[in-house]
Protein backbone atom coordinates (compact mmCIF):
# COMPACT_ATOMS: atom_id res chain seq x y z
CA UNK A 1 0.00 0.00 0.00
CA UNK A 2 2.81 2.39 0.67
CA UNK A 3 4.92 1.76 -2.10
CA UNK A 4 1.54 2.43 -4.08
CA UNK A 5 1.17 5.39 -2.42
CA UNK A 6 4.60 6.64 -3.38
CA UNK A 7 3.51 5.73 -7.00
CA UNK A 8 0.92 7.95 -7.16
CA UNK A 9 2.88 10.93 -5.85
CA UNK A 10 5.02 9.81 -8.86
CA UNK A 11 2.55 10.28 -11.17
CA UNK A 12 0.68 12.97 -10.01
CA UNK A 13 4.06 15.14 -9.86
CA UNK A 14 4.86 13.50 -13.23
CA UNK A 15 1.70 14.85 -15.09
CA UNK A 16 1.61 18.00 -13.59
CA UNK A 17 5.31 18.77 -14.50
CA UNK A 18 4.16 17.76 -18.14
CA UNK A 19 1.06 19.73 -18.51
CA UNK A 20 1.28 23.02 -16.47
CA UNK A 21 3.28 24.91 -19.37
CA UNK A 22 -0.45 23.83 -21.58
CA UNK A 23 -2.44 24.72 -18.49
CA UNK A 24 -0.43 27.92 -17.85
CA UNK A 25 -0.45 29.01 -21.27
CA UNK A 26 -4.47 29.19 -21.49
CA UNK A 27 -5.27 29.65 -17.74
CA UNK A 28 -2.59 31.31 -15.27
CA UNK A 29 -5.37 31.22 -12.59
CA UNK A 30 -6.11 27.59 -13.33
CA UNK A 31 -2.77 26.52 -13.14
CA UNK A 32 -1.48 28.47 -10.26
CA UNK A 33 -5.01 26.66 -8.64
CA UNK A 34 -4.05 22.96 -9.92
CA UNK A 35 -0.39 23.77 -8.52
CA UNK A 36 -1.85 24.58 -4.86
CA UNK A 37 -4.08 21.86 -4.72
CA UNK A 38 -1.01 19.72 -5.61
CA UNK A 39 0.56 21.15 -2.67
CA UNK A 40 -2.11 21.06 -0.44
CA UNK A 41 -2.80 17.14 -1.14
CA UNK A 42 0.75 16.12 -1.16
CA UNK A 43 1.40 18.00 2.33
CA UNK A 44 -1.74 16.38 3.93
CA UNK A 45 -0.59 12.82 2.64
CA UNK A 46 2.88 13.57 4.59
CA UNK A 47 1.03 14.43 8.01
CA UNK A 48 -1.52 11.34 7.92
CA UNK A 49 0.66 9.15 6.51
CA UNK A 50 1.96 6.36 9.13
CA UNK A 51 5.17 5.74 6.99
CA UNK A 52 8.01 7.45 7.03
CA UNK A 53 9.22 6.91 3.80
CA UNK A 54 5.98 7.89 2.39
CA UNK A 55 6.03 10.75 4.27
CA UNK A 56 9.36 11.51 3.40
CA UNK A 57 8.64 11.58 -0.30
CA UNK A 58 5.26 13.21 -0.13
CA UNK A 59 6.75 16.03 1.98
CA UNK A 60 9.87 16.77 -0.46
CA UNK A 61 7.55 16.97 -3.53
CA UNK A 62 5.79 19.70 -1.67
CA UNK A 63 8.06 21.02 -1.03
CA UNK A 64 9.77 21.75 -4.24
CA UNK A 65 6.17 22.33 -5.66
CA UNK A 66 5.48 25.03 -3.38
CA UNK A 67 9.31 26.74 -4.15
CA UNK A 68 8.51 26.83 -7.72
CA UNK A 69 4.59 28.10 -7.40
CA UNK A 70 6.18 31.28 -4.92
CA UNK A 71 9.10 31.93 -7.69
CA UNK A 72 5.68 31.98 -10.05
CA UNK A 73 3.78 34.52 -8.01
CA UNK A 74 6.44 37.23 -7.18
CA UNK A 75 7.17 37.52 -11.18
CA UNK A 76 3.94 37.62 -11.78
CA UNK A 77 3.50 40.52 -8.91
CA UNK A 78 6.53 42.29 -10.07
CA UNK A 79 5.73 41.85 -13.53
CA UNK A 80 2.29 43.59 -12.90
CA UNK A 81 4.12 46.39 -10.08
CA UNK A 82 7.12 47.23 -12.52
CA UNK A 83 4.62 47.94 -15.52
CA UNK A 84 2.16 50.25 -13.53
CA UNK A 85 5.48 51.86 -12.25
CA UNK A 86 6.76 52.75 -15.26
CA UNK A 87 6.87 56.66 -15.65
CA UNK A 88 6.68 58.89 -18.72
CA UNK A 89 10.38 58.54 -20.61
CA UNK A 90 12.80 62.24 -21.05
CA UNK A 91 15.10 62.88 -23.61
CA UNK A 92 17.10 60.00 -24.43
CA UNK A 93 20.50 59.42 -26.76
CA UNK A 94 19.94 55.97 -26.94
CA UNK A 95 16.43 53.54 -27.68
CA UNK A 96 17.25 50.03 -26.83
CA UNK A 97 14.90 47.42 -28.57
CA UNK A 98 15.26 44.12 -27.38
CA UNK A 99 15.16 41.36 -29.75
CA UNK A 100 12.33 38.26 -29.69
CA UNK A 101 12.41 35.06 -31.80
CA UNK A 102 11.35 35.45 -35.53
CA UNK A 103 10.21 32.88 -37.86
CA UNK A 104 11.95 33.20 -41.31
CA UNK A 105 11.87 36.80 -42.35
CA UNK A 106 8.28 37.23 -40.31
CA UNK A 107 8.31 39.86 -37.52
CA UNK A 108 6.10 38.26 -34.62
CA UNK A 109 3.37 40.09 -33.09
CA UNK A 110 5.43 40.86 -29.55
CA UNK A 111 8.27 41.83 -31.55
CA UNK A 112 6.49 44.21 -33.59
CA UNK A 113 4.92 45.50 -30.19
CA UNK A 114 8.27 46.41 -29.06
CA UNK A 115 9.13 48.27 -32.24
CA UNK A 116 6.00 50.42 -32.66
CA UNK A 117 6.65 51.75 -29.14
CA UNK A 118 10.46 52.45 -30.22
CA UNK A 119 8.47 54.37 -33.52
CA UNK A 120 6.54 56.20 -31.47
CA UNK A 121 8.87 57.00 -28.54
CA UNK A 122 11.19 58.19 -31.53
CA UNK A 123 8.93 60.06 -33.28
CA UNK A 124 7.93 62.05 -30.02
CA UNK A 125 11.75 63.33 -29.47
CA UNK A 126 12.39 66.69 -30.55
CA UNK A 127 16.41 65.15 -30.32
CA UNK A 128 16.09 61.96 -32.15
CA UNK A 129 17.88 59.25 -30.57
CA UNK A 130 19.86 56.64 -32.19
CA UNK A 131 17.71 53.19 -32.40
CA UNK A 132 19.98 49.82 -31.00
CA UNK A 133 18.29 46.81 -32.32
CA UNK A 134 19.25 43.98 -30.75
CA UNK A 135 19.14 40.04 -31.12
CA UNK A 136 21.18 37.84 -33.48
CA UNK A 137 20.26 34.07 -35.38
CA UNK A 138 17.71 31.66 -34.17
CA UNK A 139 17.54 28.62 -35.47
CA UNK A 140 14.29 29.15 -37.07
CA UNK A 141 15.38 32.01 -39.27
CA UNK A 142 18.56 32.63 -41.69
CA UNK A 143 18.10 36.33 -40.84
CA UNK A 144 19.67 38.22 -37.18
CA UNK A 145 16.48 39.32 -35.35
CA UNK A 146 18.55 42.44 -35.60
CA UNK A 147 18.35 42.59 -39.43
CA UNK A 148 14.85 42.15 -39.57
CA UNK A 149 14.22 44.83 -36.99
CA UNK A 150 16.37 46.82 -38.90
CA UNK A 151 14.01 46.27 -42.11
CA UNK A 152 10.71 47.00 -40.31
CA UNK A 153 11.77 50.23 -39.10
CA UNK A 154 13.19 51.76 -42.17
CA UNK A 155 9.86 50.80 -43.73
CA UNK A 156 7.80 52.67 -41.36
CA UNK A 157 10.34 55.77 -41.78
CA UNK A 158 12.80 55.67 -39.10
CA UNK A 159 16.47 56.57 -41.51
CA UNK A 160 18.70 53.79 -41.64
CA UNK A 161 21.91 56.21 -40.55
CA UNK A 162 19.43 56.25 -37.29
CA UNK A 163 19.71 52.42 -36.76
CA UNK A 164 22.59 50.99 -34.68
CA UNK A 165 22.32 46.80 -35.12
CA UNK A 166 23.63 44.36 -32.60
CA UNK A 167 23.48 41.24 -34.40
CA UNK A 168 25.34 38.58 -32.14
CA UNK A 169 23.41 38.07 -29.00
CA UNK A 170 21.31 35.11 -28.35
CA UNK A 171 19.77 35.98 -25.13
CA UNK A 172 18.58 38.82 -23.06
CA UNK A 173 22.53 38.71 -21.38
CA UNK A 174 23.93 39.27 -24.06
CA UNK A 175 21.17 41.55 -25.60
CA UNK A 176 22.26 44.00 -22.56
CA UNK A 177 25.81 43.61 -22.56
CA UNK A 178 26.57 43.45 -26.21
CA UNK A 179 24.19 46.68 -26.96
CA UNK A 180 26.59 48.55 -23.46
CA UNK A 181 29.24 48.42 -26.08
CA UNK A 182 27.67 49.94 -29.14
CA UNK A 183 26.80 52.33 -26.89
CA UNK A 184 29.89 53.20 -25.40
CA UNK A 185 31.57 53.38 -28.68
CA UNK A 186 28.71 56.11 -30.00
CA UNK A 187 29.18 58.23 -27.57
CA UNK A 188 32.98 60.18 -25.99
CA UNK A 189 33.80 58.34 -22.59
CA UNK A 190 33.13 61.14 -20.60
CA UNK A 191 29.45 60.86 -21.30
CA UNK A 192 27.12 59.41 -19.75
CA UNK A 193 24.58 57.37 -21.48
CA UNK A 194 20.83 58.48 -21.81
CA UNK A 195 19.13 54.55 -21.98
CA UNK A 196 15.88 53.56 -22.92
CA UNK A 197 15.30 49.89 -23.24
CA UNK A 198 11.88 48.68 -25.28
CA UNK A 199 10.91 45.43 -24.13
CA UNK A 200 7.39 43.83 -23.42
CA UNK A 201 5.48 44.13 -20.67
CA UNK A 202 6.10 40.44 -18.86
CA UNK A 203 9.93 40.96 -19.81
CA UNK A 204 10.70 43.77 -17.60
CA UNK A 205 11.85 42.09 -14.32
CA UNK A 206 14.13 39.82 -15.65
CA UNK A 207 15.98 42.97 -17.27
CA UNK A 208 15.91 44.67 -14.49
CA UNK A 209 17.62 42.30 -12.87
CA UNK A 210 20.52 41.62 -15.43
CA UNK A 211 20.81 45.87 -16.36
CA UNK A 212 21.62 46.28 -12.92
CA UNK A 213 24.77 43.95 -13.12
CA UNK A 214 25.57 46.12 -16.25
CA UNK A 215 25.77 49.26 -14.26
CA UNK A 216 23.96 50.74 -16.43
CA UNK A 217 20.82 53.39 -15.50
CA UNK A 218 17.96 53.51 -17.97
CA UNK A 219 15.01 54.30 -18.42
CA UNK A 220 11.98 51.60 -19.46
CA UNK A 221 9.39 52.00 -21.70
CA UNK A 222 6.88 48.48 -22.45
CA UNK A 223 4.79 47.24 -25.30
CA UNK A 224 1.57 45.94 -23.00
CA UNK A 225 1.15 42.21 -24.54
CA UNK A 226 -2.38 40.32 -25.19
CA UNK A 227 -3.26 37.62 -22.98
CA UNK A 228 -2.81 35.08 -25.55
CA UNK A 229 0.61 35.85 -26.24
CA UNK A 230 1.71 36.97 -23.13
CA UNK A 231 0.61 33.59 -20.81
CA UNK A 232 2.86 31.27 -22.75
CA UNK A 233 5.52 34.34 -22.62
CA UNK A 234 4.91 34.64 -19.09
CA UNK A 235 5.86 30.97 -18.75
CA UNK A 236 8.95 30.93 -20.69
CA UNK A 237 10.10 34.11 -18.61
CA UNK A 238 9.32 31.74 -15.13
CA UNK A 239 11.70 29.03 -16.87
CA UNK A 240 14.24 31.37 -17.31
CA UNK A 241 13.98 32.65 -14.17
CA UNK A 242 14.84 28.86 -13.12
CA UNK A 243 17.81 27.97 -15.03
CA UNK A 244 19.72 31.54 -14.10
CA UNK A 245 19.31 30.78 -10.51
CA UNK A 246 19.54 27.18 -11.01
CA UNK A 247 22.44 26.92 -8.46
CA UNK A 248 20.89 28.60 -5.65
CA UNK A 249 17.78 26.27 -6.49
CA UNK A 250 19.50 22.88 -6.18
CA UNK A 251 21.23 23.69 -3.25
CA UNK A 252 17.93 24.63 -1.98
CA UNK A 253 16.03 21.63 -2.93
CA UNK A 254 19.28 19.57 -1.89
CA UNK A 255 18.43 21.18 1.57
CA UNK A 256 15.06 20.13 1.13
CA UNK A 257 15.55 17.03 0.64
CA UNK A 258 18.03 16.14 2.93
CA UNK A 259 15.52 17.33 5.44
CA UNK A 260 12.83 15.06 4.50
CA UNK A 261 15.42 12.15 4.39
CA UNK A 262 15.79 13.02 8.24
CA UNK A 263 12.24 12.11 8.32
CA UNK A 264 13.38 8.10 7.68
CA UNK A 265 16.01 7.99 10.54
Amino acid sequence: MNFLLMIVVTVVEAIIIYKIRFVYSRKPILAIILSSSTIFIFYFMAKMTINKYVRAYTFAFATINLIFLIIMLVYMWQMNRDFKRLKAVKETDFLLVLGNRCLGRRIQPILMGRLDKAIELYSDFQKKPLIIVSGGKSSTSDYTEAQLMQEYLIENGIPEDKIVLEDQSVNTIQNLEYSSIRIRQNLSKDTRPRVIIVTSDYHIPRTKLHIKKLGIKVQFAAKKTVSMLKWPAMFREFTAIIWYNRYTLATVFGMDILFSLSMCM
